[in-house]
């Protein structure tokens, strides 16, 4: 052993004590390990001897530790005492448990653990006791000089151990540091700053503390942690800002994890750490919010009846009483809900999670749950995502935890409210019911509207209201009263309840916008929420779900996974056991059957490719296709329809569910029967058409059951498509019969062995009952009869053409398949050539000459597919002939065809001729282009329908179309929102396929960025995000095109700028930011008025610039200066100065300094010449106004000299014996007073007298 006196360092780890200076063993040399049980009896004396020191410490205190003092007096009593704590045996005992503790049996390790932790309770009395011991000045001097040496360097070494195993018995280490806590009350503020300290420098430890302050006896600990926590300066600069601000963060835990320990101590003591919420670190705001939430949890178990905190807390203290901690439940969430608008996103959603926790829980008020659903819902529209994802799982839980039924049909609620409104009018307390219709029978006699006699009623009902709340507080009433208060709180139940679930109505345009995000999270949790939203049959649920099933086209698998998750818990699953149970089959095939209620055709697809993943893992039970066959066969005409559609869906996947001559007899006699002609029951024919196309090609054998019934259903869908069933005078019989014609041709190309055919047949019948034939054709027909004609030819053509394709392809694989063979039997003969006599060297040429047939024929082949295409189908084929008659009825020859639905099918069935041959479709592009010209104004169907078909047709045939594109493009300014969305939808599909050349036409697009739609606009957003995706940046190019189209176009100042705000957004190279700049330069002289300047400045403005970017300005500078006198322009160039001073380095910065006082004075300069040039126009005008009016002044002396001469002479030659006087006093009358002989008399008789 080494000298007990001697200065150890402390080790690093345990095995440093079996190396110098200690040169401990892991065993004492006694130590009797022959078997377990002695092994155990060792450990056992090990520990008792560690035991026995602690007594003996217990009763020499301090005195056993002045050695060397002791042994200088010779003092053989004290010595006796020192000897059993001090030796190095009991060290090495201390040593050799601590080591082995792991291996320790449970009693002798419990016993190991106690004697430590009496052996630090000890020690901490005795400094505690001599700490206060105030005896004399000697004997504290005597105890600082030995301060150092109060504790052996072994035991300590031993302590550090004990410590560091705290993992192996990380309970019994906080233990043993609380039972030193509560022994140094006096040392407590040591204790205080040594945790705060160890908070501050790791993250780990908050939690720890936490745990500590839970385990101390008493509350001095815990709480002056809170108020250190509350004295914590958030504020600071620099480097000791950083190191501050991550000692906050450590320490911000300990705050809720203290508040989950001790939430009624945190509570007592929240006024210290409220004062934080103003303060910057949004993580120490976040950890008193959470603390808030734990609080506010344990408040309401304590105010519950049955919980065992309510009779304990409640009436021991008067801070515990339900009345304060009601009030304090009140203030926190205030506290609570007012934070969800915090300035930082991670504080919002703590406290979002804050609210979900407390309505898992149940401890948020009823009056609270309405306030709190308008909270979340706020927060669906957040901008960070995270709190989004909060928000909706805050929805979400409230919905699964409301405090009304599980039902929120509101339908039954609002029949419960009128009956209790019209229960509490009829029955008002007297006082209320006199005043009530006292004030009814004054506002009747004084006139007053029903507005006016709605509130009086309303008030009437609020005041019954709070009669029967404050009933709420009376114990003994009457059965009157009873029953009165009962239908009161009924009807407030019913209203909150109508309250509650309107939020949800009116949050689910934010909800189904949810699911379009492009966040994975945010349609993960909306998808959740509508399955909930399902269970509780909120009506937003089932739009919802209709729109989730859109995600079933998304790229992304584990979307796809998720809505059919969703899927299979709405309508297949029973709710709440995660897919694992399924319903009934035949609540299944309802809840399918509700789903395709009314679905719109996007809907329907969308269903489909649910249930054919759906089916072909296996997730719809077979029993469910029963019931459906069954509600086919017996069900009425929507559920008839409904169900056969289903198992057409169904049947895409598995075909077998429809493919059996059974399933096909049943088509026959429900879809296509007499109950469906004589109903005229199209929509049950379409199903019946769907699931006919999931049916293999019919063989010809007349010995086959299922070929008979095929071909007796051929003969049926042939009769459907030549329309027998439609009535002429019946509008809506023809338009519900275009879509079943469409299915009913597309399943007689599948199942009829000859579908061409079937198609002649049905041609030549309605060609018959339309136009007649030979001798009985008419002159005249229906026009609607001629739409239906009109459709089936177009329809007809597309199929021939798809068909045609569809054989071209078959022999194509055909003779693939058949090249293959014959090639593996070529290189087989390769191999043999060596071994082989000419003979085979000759049949190996024949294979290859064969190979090359092939390849011929191959060629052959498709192109006599193509010219069947191009000139047999609409050229000269059976369709051919009509083609005429389509281009005139289109033309509106004669202005015969007015008809609004032959004006449609007309059109579009020559789009599809036009679809089929390129020849056809350039030849007749100019007349669907001049019909889609001259279509009336309110045939928006028309219009759209043929933009439609023209981007179908620049799709196939894009030189063809290239000359009319520009044509295409105006369609973007047509009246209608319906054709420019569609004219915009497929214009973008064109672009970004490279179907259609976008420059020179692009400013149509851009002004769609300012159209009134929103659809319009985020399309057009699309289509330049989606450009600027590629590698050439198409919208670099385009951007001069575009500014300078629209700086030409009379376009508001904010329009244009909102506009190439947004794409001068997609300029990020350098390289393209400087050309862009050089050449906006270059646009100025160019520029007609100060708009267009200013417009331009803007535009530069909006780039990013670099020390090139400003060389352009500089060396363009006098493009410009004489714009500089507009504000707006001078504005503009600053922007993009203080932008480059950001970047700007030293030896820049007095370049951009002589710029900006060059800027300056320019526009000064320009300025007064502007002012100049602005006087010296004025001055102009006016002194030609001047000179305009001295003209007319000279002018008109003239005329009145020449008209005073003229009059002379008149006079003189009239009479010339009158003097000079009297000529001067007749010179003085105008003209037309000279001419009047009567007063020229008067006055000569008057001068004569």
């Amino acid at each position: 052993m080494p000298d007990e006196t001697s200065r150890f360092p402390i080790p690093a780890s345990l095995q440093d004590l079996e190396r110098e200076p200690y040169n401990l063993l892991p065993y004492p040399h006694d130590f009797d390990d022959d078997d377990e049980a002695a092994r155990a009896d060792s450990f056992c004396q090990l520990v008792t001897l560690i035991e026995r020191g602690n007594s003996s410490l217990l009763t020499g205190g301090l005195y056993l530790f002045q050695q060397q003092q002791q042994q200088q007096n010779n003092d053989p009593n004290v010595e006796g005492i020192y000897d059993p704590w001090m030796d190095g045996e009991r060290v090495q005992a201390m040593y050799t448990l601590v080591r082995k503790s792991t291996s320790l049996a449970p009693g002798t390790r419990w016993s190991l653990i106690q004697a430590l932790c009496q052996a630090v309770k000890i020690l901490s009395s005795i400094l505690g006791d001599d700490q206060n011991d105030e005896e004399t000045q000697e004997s504290q001097q005597a105890t600082t000089q030995r301060q150092s040496n109060v504790v052996s360097q072994e035991f300590r070494d031993a302590f550090a151990c004990i410590i560091a195993r705290k993992a192996a018995s990380g309970d019994a280490a906080l233990a043993m540091i609380a039972a030193t806590v509560d022994s140094c009350p006096n040392s407590i503020g040591t204790i205080l700053a040594a945790l705060m300290d160890l908070m501050h420098s790791y993250e780990h430890l908050a939690s720890l503390c936490a745990e500590l302050c839970s385990l101390v006896s008493t509350n001095q600990l815990p709480v002056e942690l809170i108020r250190e926590v509350g004295r914590l300066d958030t504020s600071g600069s620099g480097g000791e800002s950083a190191h501050k601000a991550s000692g906050i963060k450590f320490v911000a835990p300990f705050v809720w994890e203290l508040a989950i320990k001790r939430p009624q101590l945190v509570l007592a003591n929240i006024s210290h750490l409220l004062q934080h919420l103003e303060n910057e670190p949004y993580y120490l705001r976040s950890a008193i919010l959470t603390a808030l939430g734990h609080i506010i949890e344990y408040i309401g178990k304590a105010l519950r009846p049955n919980s065992p905190n309510s009779d304990d807390n409640c009436g021991t203290d008067n801070e515990s009483s339900p009345a304060i901690l009601e009030k304090s439940r009140a203030a926190l969430l205030d506290i609570l809900q007012e934070r969800s608008h915090d300035i930082s996103s991670y504080t919002r959603s703590a406290v979002l999670k804050s609210w979900i926790r407390l309505a898992h829980s149940g401890s948020i008020p009823v009056e609270r749950i309405l306030p709190v659903t308008i909270m979340a819902i706020d927060r669906l529209q957040d901008k960070t995502v995270m709190v989004r994802k909060q928000s909706l799982q805050l929805v979400t839980t409230l919905l699964e935890n409301n405090p009304f039924m599980g039902d929120l049909d509101p339908a039954p609620y609002k029949n419960k409210l009128a009956e209790m409104y019209t229960f509490v009018k009829n029955n008002l307390p007297e006082s209320i019911k006199e005043a009530h219709e006292s004030n009814l029978a004054d506002a009747r006699a004084n006139g007053e509207d029903e507005d006016a006699i709605l509130q009086l009623e309303r008030a009437a009902l609020a005041a019954a209201i709070a009669e029967a709340d404050a009933m709420d507080g009376v114990d003994e009433l009457n059965e009157k009263d009873n029953e009165f208060r009962s239908k009161v709180h009924a009807l407030k139940f019913a209203q909150s309840a109508l309250d509650f679930i309107a939020q949800f109505e009116n949050a689910s345009a934010n909800l189904h916008g949810m699911l379009l995000s492009a966040n994975g999270s945010d349609v993960t949790e909306a998808l959740r929420f509508f399955v909930k939203a399902r269970h509780f049959n909120l009506p937003c649920a089932v739009t919802g779900i209709k729109q989730a099933l859109t995600l079933m086209w998304s790229t992304e698998q584990n979307i796809k996974d998720e809505v059919l998750k969703a899927f299979v818990d709405v309508f297949i699953a029973q709710p709440g056991t995660n897919g694992e149970e399924f319903l009934s089959s035949n609540q299944i095939a309802r809840n399918l059957l509700f789903l395709t209620n009314d679905a719109t055709v996007s809907e329907l697809a969308s269903i489909e490719e649910a249930m054919s993943c759906l089916v072909k893992d296996g997730r719809i039970p077979v029993e469910v296709f029963s019931s459906l066959w069954s509600a086919t066969a017996t069900g009425d005409g929507n559920t008839r329809a409904s169900a056969l559609h289903i198992l057409a869906m169904a049947a895409n996947a598995d075909r077998g569910i429809v493919d059996s001559k059974s399933r096909l007899k049943t088509i026959l006699d429900t879809a296509l029967g007499d109950y469906t002609e004589e109903h005229r029951d199209w929509k049950m024919a379409h199903s019946g058409a769907l699931a006919l196309q999931r049916v293999e090609r019919a063989q010809v054998d007349p010995n086959s059951a299922k070929y008979l019934v095929l071909e007796r259903i051929i003969e049926q869908l042939c009769a459907i498509g030549r329309g027998d069933w439609c009535v002429d005078t019946i509008e809506k019989d023809t338009l519900d019969w275009f879509t079943t014609a469409e299915q009913v041709i597309g399943a007689l190309f599948v199942i009829s062995p000859e579908p061409e055919v079937s198609c002649r047949d049905i041609i030549h019948g309605m060609h018959n009952q339309t136009l007649g034939s030979g001798p009985s054709s008419v002159e005249e027909c229906h026009p609607l009869r001629l739409a239906r004609f009109f459709h089936v030819l177009g329809h007809i053509a597309l199929k021939l053409l798809v068909y045609t394709e569809a054989l071209s392809g078959a022999v194509r694989r055909a003779a693939a398949k058949q090249s293959l063979k014959k090639q593996e039997e070529a290189d087989k003969a390769k191999q043999k050539r060596s071994s082989q006599n000419s003979s085979s060297d000759d049949e190996e040429d024949d294979i290859e000459a064969e190979l090359g047939m092939a390849a011929e024929l191959e060629a052959e082949n498709e192109r006599q597919m193509a010219e069947i295409a191009e000139k047999e189908i609409v050229g000269r084929g059976l369709l051919g002939v009509f083609g005429p008659l389509l281009v005139r009825v289109v033309a509106n020859e004669g202005d015969k065809f007015n008809s609004e639905i032959l004006r449609q099918t007309s059109t579009l069935a020559l789009c599809k001729f036009m679809c089929v041959s390129s020849s056809f479709c350039e030849q007749h592009l100019p007349v669907v282009f001049t019909a889609l010209a001259n279509a009336p104004k309110d045939d928006v169907t028309l219009r759209a329908n043929t933009v439609i078909a023209l981007g179908d047709l620049a799709f196939r045939f894009p030189n063809q179309v290239e000359p009319y594109t520009h044509r295409m493009y105006a369609c973007l300014r047509d009246s209608s929102t319906k054709v420019r969305r569609h004219t915009l939808m497929v214009l973008t599909h064109l672009i970004l396929n490279d179907m259609v050349k976008v420059k020179g036409q692009v400013c149509e697009i851009a002004l769609c960025l300012r159209d009134p739609d929103q659809r319009i606009r985020d399309t057009s957003r699309l289509l330049f995000h989606e450009l600027s995706k590629r590698s050439n940046n198409p919208v670099y190019n385009l951007l001069p095109d575009i500014i300078s189209q629209l700086s030409q176009a009379e376009l508001a100042t904010d329009d244009f700028r909102s506009i190439l705000g947004f794409l001068l957004g997609y300029i990020k190279k350098e390289k393209q930011n400087e050309m862009l700049i050089d050449k906006l330069c270059q646009r100025f002289p160019k520029c007609q008025t100060i708009g267009q300047k200013a417009d331009i400045s803007y535009c530069m403005a909006q780039l990013k610039v670099n020390e090139r970017s400003m060389k352009c300005l500089v060396d363009n500078f006098k493009l410009y200066k004489d714009a500089l006198h507009d504000d707006d322009v001078k504005r503009n160039f600053f922007s993009i100065l203080s932008k480059a001073k950001k970047f700007a380095k030293p030896e820049l910065k007095q370049a951009l300094e002589e710029f900006e006082r060059k800027l300056n004075e320019e526009a000064i300069t320009s300025s007064d010449n502007n002012n100049a040039d602005k006087n010296a126009t004025k001055n102009r005008a006016r002194a030609s106004k001047r000179a305009g009016r001295q003209r007319k002044t000279k002018v008109a002396i003239e005329e009145e000299e020449e008209e005073m001469i003229l009059e002379s002479d008149d006079e003189d030659e009239e009479d010339e014996s009158d003097d000079e006087s009297e000529m001067q006093f007749e010179g003085e009358f105008d003209k037309e007073n000279a001419e009047n002989s009567f007063v020229v008399n008067l006055l000569q008789s008057t001068k004569r007298n």
